[in-house]
């Protein structure tokens, strides 16, 4: 990703944003929407889709804009974000095959990512990934089955044979715990 900012000028956006400021945000989106837009449609050819896709992120980006400056690294975050929402794209199409290819293998070379930012992406990946391993065997499963596979609070309850509260629990104690490994091993919250 091209840096058309310096580090002081674009800390003083993420700073702006963190406090509610509409204009910080459009220019944060001006830099990074471009080309996560060509990223994304390199694996969904679908123009809607993918615009659909960044519209989720950014949204994202702005229902939990207070924790923006926690993030150590912008780009690194949004083509995390933006992959997990591909995935979860393919997940939801269940009549459209998953890619033969591996995203993550190609998350990996594309050379219009910086290599710093995509190390320190696949590193975040990994270690999330052996944290969710981590958790209770109980709560893991609720986890996956809530997050990897999409499924409702009732399917859940259904599949596993317990109360929708339970699975609710399960789900909140996985999110909290993921959220304060991620707070205290990268220095900002990730979002479940």
């Amino acid at each position: 990703m091209k840096r058309e900012y310096d580090h002081v000028g674009f800390r003083n956006i993420l700073l702006q944003v963190a406090d509610g400021d509409e204009k910080a945000f459009s220019k944060l989106y001006d830099i990074f929407y471009p080309e996560l837009t060509k990223h994304v449609l390199r694996k969904i050819k679908d123009q809607n889709i993918a615009e659909d896709i960044l519209h989720d992120l950014f949204l994202s980006l702005w229902k939990n804009r207070k924790h923006i400056t926690e993030i150590e690294s912008i780009p690194a975050y949004l083509y995390s974000a933006v992959r997990y929402l591909i995935l979860a794209q393919y997940r939801q199409q269940k009549t459209r095959e998953l890619p033969v290819f591996d995203l993550e293998e190609i998350d990996m070379i594309q050379d219009d990512v910086p290599i710093e930012d995509r190390l320190y992406y696949r590193y975040i990946l990994d270690e999330v990934q052996r944290e969710i391993e981590n958790l209770p065997e109980k709560c893991k499963e609720v986890f996956k089955l809530s997050r990897v596979h999409h499924l409702s609070i009732k399917q859940i309850a259904e599949e596993m044979s317990i109360s929708e509260s339970t699975a609710k629990k399960h789900i909140n104690k996985a999110i909290n715990h993921l959220k304060d490994f991620s707070k205290k091993r990268f220095g900002f919250t990730l979002f479940f």
